[in-house]
């Protein structure tokens, strides 16, 4: 799949802190490979060799120790103000784009309330093609970031047939085993799936 993004200096920047935060993190370097592929490259080396669950813990540490006392100091200040879902999802499309790729603003009910936030490609999902790497690098970690460090609640519901996914700031996420969004089994194009060559893809490797 073609990666439709194409980054600013910004996102550049913000995509070389994020990726040696993770190599620091998980201490798995493939310096052949830049940029995003490259860090592609070494969650799937991660999954590989360490399996999901280590995967979870490495994005939780990098995103605490990238956003440093800001969520601290977000919380106190701000967590309780009406607004806050709306203007959490107003940075986050500025500045997340390097991990994910472009983003729209959404409701995040029929009320028309802010705070919703439409990934219409993601960048993870597409590079990855692995439900691992989607549920337990990204969503599983960032859902629990937020509520714990940012004292707001975000749902993020990934579509795996399209690619896009929806986060909403300010509404609790189901449990991952009650989630409809995620499906049973692996992706059909799944690098775990191919590695092993297996076929049956009701099979969770990942």
């Amino acid at each position: 799949v073609t990666d439709p993004f194409t980054p600013t200096a910004l996102d550049d920047a913000l995509l070389a802190a994020f990726r040696f935060t993770l190599q620091r993190q998980s201490g798995v370097v493939i310096s052949s490979i830049a940029g995003f592929d490259g860090m592609m490259a070494e969650l799937h080396e991660l999954r590989r060799t360490r399996g999901v669950e280590e995967l979870e813990r490495v994005s939780s540490q990098t995103m605490t120790a990238l956003a440093g006392p800001i969520p601290f100091t977000y919380r106190t200040l701000f967590k309780d103000w009406d607004a806050t879902p709306a203007l959490l999802a107003w940075f986050a499309k500025f500045f997340l784009p390097f991990l994910v790729g472009d983003m729209t603003l959404t409701a995040v009910d029929d009320d028309g309330r802010g705070g919703g936030l439409l990934v219409e490609r993601c960048r993870v999902l597409e590079g990855s093609n692995c439900k691992g790497v989607c549920t337990k690098m990204c969503k599983v970690p960032t859902q629990r970031f937020f509520k714990e460090r940012w004292g707001v609640p975000l749902s993020m519901e990934p579509n795996f047939e399209t690619g896009a996914c929806q986060l909403r700031f300010g509404v609790d996420p189901l449990p991952l085993e009650d989630d409809a969004t995620i499906p049973p089994g692996c992706l059909g194009r799944c690098p775990a799936i191919i590695g092993m060559e297996q076929t049956d893809v009701s099979v969770d490797l990942c």
